[in-house]
Formats: C-alpha cells, structure tokens, sequence
C-alpha cells in the first residue's frame, strides 16, 4: 500500500540523505545509491525546498568576471539541476561530470550542458591545467575526498577563476575544511555566508541541518600572457 511505497522511497535515498552527515566517500558506493534515486531526485528534493541550485549560481555570477562568457565546469552535476539554475543565470552550457551514469542520463535530456562525462571525483579531473574560469559544486563535497577536490579546483582554474561550492556546516567543522584551505597557496577564500536552510522542508533534519555558500579565488601566478586578463577578473570579484 502507500505506506509500503513510502518505504520503498525512503530506501532510495536513506544511504546519501543523513542527518548526521555519515555518508560514503567511495565512489563506486554512491553511484549506486544515486543511480537508483535519479528518477525521482528532482521531484524529492522540490519537496524538500532545496534551493541551493539557484542560490549557488547566483553567488558564482556575483564572483566570476565575464560570467556570461565564462567556461565553467559543474562539478557533481548530478541530473542537471544546477546546469539549469546556470543557464538560467546567464552562464554558457557548462560542462558536467558526475559519477552516478543514471543522473548523466537524465541532465542530458534538459539541454543545458555542453558536456557530460562520467568522473569519479576522487581522483585527477579529466580536464587540462588552468583550463576553466569558474567551478560549482553544489551539495558534493559531503560525499567525496575534500582535500583532493580542493587542489584539483586549484589546477583546473585559470588565474583569477573562482569555485563556488556548498557545505553542511558540520562537515566544514568535523572534516576540517578551512584548515584544507588554508593549506592551499592557490585557493583563498573571498565568501562564505552565515549558515542557511539546506532542505528546509526535509521532515527529518530540515530544522537542524545547515549549509554554508563559499567562493574561492584562484590566485595561482599568471602566466606573463595572462597577467592583465587576471588583474581584469581579480578587481571586478573582489569589488562586488
């Protein structure tokens, strides 16, 4: 009966959706948790209130200089919901990548992503250094290896590129992401927000769970040819 359905449901995502946060960080692991979830992630998380889509984007056109021209790579894109909230924005067709093959399949279908690719995002990023201006990753880093997404963030952005991407605030405390940061020469925070609603609605953890928003600036040295390009973006993120 309904009740059973229910159930059915909640298994979906019991394994990826947690108040405590005690999640996997394989990748293999969470594919099949998500590749199960897909059909049904979208109209869950509107259930929910989950906004950090929209919210995310905006935060990143607020940072990134040109944003509207600017190469930028959804990273844990998901089935596309981010990729939508960008176009919606103004922003080019992103690239996407994401490890879960069911989700790819549907943020094909929306249109709004120039590439997809199926990446684990433990390891290296199928991408060359200095190769994109803007990163976003929204509701991911829960589920992978921060330290190592953090300096992959810091080789694929160009000099005076930006990455916007959110947290639970307990796992920015429990994991220890300002000191990762910190840790970093090339990654400097320039924002993070008080603590917001995450799934605001979610009956389980929506009074008790919060997420931050952050960007960071890529300050990695220039190449001589791009020195004045750099100083361009750098003065136009840092007086919004």
């Amino acid at each position: 009966g309904s009740l059973l359905r229910m159930q059915q449901k909640i298994t979906k995502f019991a394994g990826v959706v947690r108040r405590d946060g005690q999640v996997a960080l394989d990748a293999g692991e969470n594919a099949a948790s998500y590749d199960k979830w897909a059909d049904e992630y979208d109209s869950q998380l509107a259930t929910w209130g989950y906004d950090a889509p929209r919210r995310s984007a905006e935060l990143l056109k607020a940072h990134l200089a040109k944003f509207e021209e600017s190469l930028i790579l959804d990273c844990g894109c998901g089935t596309g919901l981010t990729g939508e909230a960008l176009r919606t924005a103004g922003a080019r067709p992103p690239t996407g990548f994401d490890v879960s093959t069911v989700s790819l399949e549907i943020a094909k279908t929306k249109g709004a992503y120039a590439r997809l690719a199926e990446v684990d995002l433990n390891g290296k990023l199928p991408l060359e250094d200095s190769s994109v201006d803007g990163v976003i990753c929204v509701g991911v880093l829960t589920y992978v290896s921060h330290e190592n997404l953090f300096r992959e963030w810091a080789r694929v952005l160009r000099p005076g590129g930006v990455a916007v991407f959110t947290s639970r605030t307990d796992c920015w405390r429990d994991r220890g992401y300002e000191a990762s940061l910190a840790s970093l020469q090339d990654l400097a925070l320039i924002h993070r927000t008080d603590p917001l609603p995450y799934l605001p609605d979610n009956p389980d953890f929506g009074e008790t769970v919060s997420a931050y928003y952050a960007a960071l600036q890529c300050v990695k040295p220039d190449a001589p040819d791009d020195a004045a390009l750099r100083d361009q973006r750098t003065e136009s993120a840092i007086s919004i």
